[in-house]
């Protein structure tokens, strides 16, 4: 009977970005401490690590179509669709000068495309980009 509940509860799926490109990283390592605890000790609690080595610089050249048909990349596409399957994120990003270094999660304007292709709404990111 518990097996039964236990698959009956639903997942929480969590994005982990790591914002350091290697694979030794701290940030990586720490993301990955937090996966293992957490899974095994919040039933229901899903941690995928989201791979961002392989997304390119912004470049809207790269891009075909327009409005809600466009197209990006194959490795924009694949992140695109993992980030939509995720309920929540955890950010490991490496730390310059007291501030996040300059080039963590790929672009600085990661985080606002995150939000953008998660909730469809202009509106809502602008809690990271500022006035």
């Amino acid at each position: 009977m518990e097996v039964a509940a236990a698959s009956a509860r639903p997942v929480l799926r969590v994005a982990a970005i790591c914002g350091s490109l290697r694979k030794a990283s701290f940030n990586r390592g720490l993301l990955r401490a937090a996966a293992e605890v957490c899974e095994d000790s919040i039933p229901g609690l899903r941690i995928d690590e989201l791979d961002i080595s392989d997304l390119p610089i912004i470049n809207t050249d790269l891009e075909t179509g327009s409005g809600s048909g466009t197209v990006f990349p194959p490795a924009v596409e694949a992140f695109r669709a993992k980030v939509c399957q995720a309920d929540c994120f955890l950010f490991g990003a490496p730390e310059y000068n007291y501030s996040i270094a300059s080039m963590s999660f790929a672009t600085p304007s990661l985080l606002p495309a995150l939000l953008l292709v998660r909730f469809r709404s202009p509106a809502r990111t602008h809690l990271l980009q500022g006035d």
